[in-house]
């Protein structure tokens, strides 16, 4: 028994993908009915994991063993991996002993699951889609968008499967792919989720919250594991929580004592905070009682999050940010899904300190965006919560001044 935390509570949302400078083929009659279907308004790719699900049984051809898909060769994308893509960890604000997790962890599974390997490959090509794409806009750069989307779809019907199998009480001994999968969802969910963006998927959509689940999944899974009695690899420990420390943050995790993000957020955070706190006991009575406990501990998590980072108290930036999207209620996180402007505007705060690390490549514009989109969904509602927008609004034009963008 699990309590409240099951395997079902890592929700993947349907993946869709959309694809520029390519023709979509119509579906053919030999195509399976429900694995793909064909958006033709939108030139979108779905990938509907509800029947993909079904379809991975006991006794089903096992699809981990395809290699070189879409076009790109699989030692091309390990190799990338290894030299790059790992880089990108170590010196995006991630730190050495958290860098292990994908230094280590998950190539040594890889090695004996080919769930894990497929979800490597599919950063790795993903990673260097972002990499191309500056330079390189057309069709060279999709191949790798493609290749990305090839094992990812295998990766996240398959890791589904194995955590169903776990929960059900299957291949529990398999504890260390379940875990490195959780992870692996993690990081696709905002890499995807960029893609998504600039092909104008917004808030509004279903498909903008993604990310959030699969970043909550890492926790549910590890405490699935723990429930099972299963033991946890020391590294995959360290990299659940971002340790304490009390040194200043270095230039490498992209924000310091001159970056002008970070001073704005510095100057202003108790104004905000402090706002939101009073217009939550003033202005917003009418909540019901369990909406105003969900709003007040969504508040409080985001001013201890931005405390310990104004305080210099973290040795991992991007993770303790996300230390605050993994521990909020559920029902704050229902609000978020429901597009309650309340809900949004606390989220808008939180969206300021994604703007620190824009120079991750997984991460880019998610908080500008999301500040964008939060402000003209608000943009009817009651002039005292648009009035709560003003600092997301004002950080718009705060530039970040970053000497290095982070690939």
């Amino acid at each position: 028994m699990l309590n409240e935390y099951t395997i079902e509570d890592v929700e993947i949302p349907t993946l869709r993908l959309k694809r520029p400078h390519k023709k979509v083929r119509p579906r053919t009659s030999s195509s399976p009915p429900n694995a793909r279907a064909v958006d033709t308004h939108t030139n979108s790719v779905y990938v509907d994991l509800e029947s993909s699900r079904n379809s991975v049984g006991k006794d089903s051809p096992c699809t981990t063993d395809l290699r070189d898909l879409g076009g790109i060769r699989d030692t091309e994308l390990a190799e990338h991996y290894f030299t790059h893509t790992v880089q990108t960890f170590a010196e995006g604000g991630i730190c050495e002993d958290q860098s292990e997790m994908w230094r280590v962890f998950i190539p040594a599974v890889a090695l004996s699951c080919p769930v894990v390997r497929h979800g490597m490959l599919t950063l790795a090509a993903i990673s260097l889609h972002y990499a191309f794409s500056p330079d390189h806009p057309g069709e060279h750069c999709l191949k790798y968008l493609e290749a990305a989307e090839a094992h990812g779809k295998i990766f996240v019907r398959e890791s589904r499967q194995k955590m169903q199998d776990f929960q059900e009480g299957l291949n529990t001994q398999n504890q260390d792919s379940i875990l490195a999968c959780s992870r692996l969802l993690s990081v696709l969910g905002f890499a995807f989720f960029r893609t998504h963006r600039h092909n104008g998927t917004t808030l509004a959509d279903p498909a903008a919250w993604t990310w959030l689940h699969l970043l909550r999944g890492v926790e549910t899974s590890y405490l699935a594991v723990v429930e099972a009695g299963r033991p946890v690899d020391e590294i995959f420990m360290k990299d659940m929580t971002p340790k304490l420390c009390h040194q200043q943050l270095t230039p490498r995790m992209g924000v310091g004592y001159d970056s002008p993000c970070f001073r704005y957020v510095q100057q202003w955070r108790r104004e905000f905070i402090a706002a939101l706190r009073s217009a939550l006991h003033r202005d917003w009575g009418f909540l019901r009682e369990h909406e105003t406990r969900d709003l007040g501990a969504a508040i409080d998590l985001l001013y201890q999050v931005t405390e310990r980072i104004c305080s210099q108290q973290s040795q991992s930036l991007f993770r303790t940010i996300c230390t605050w999207p993994a521990d909020i209620p559920r029902g704050f996180v229902d609000m978020l899904l429901d597009r309650s402007p309340l809900a949004l505007t606390v989220y808008a705060h939180w969206l300021m300190l994604m703007v620190l690390v824009e120079d991750l490549w997984w991460v880019d514009d998610m908080g500008r965006a999301g500040i964008r989109d939060v402000i003209a969904i608000c943009s009817d509602v009651d002039r005292d919560v648009r009035s709560l927008l003003v600092w997301p609004q004002q950080m718009l034009d705060v530039r970040s001044e970053s000497p290095d963008t982070v690939l």
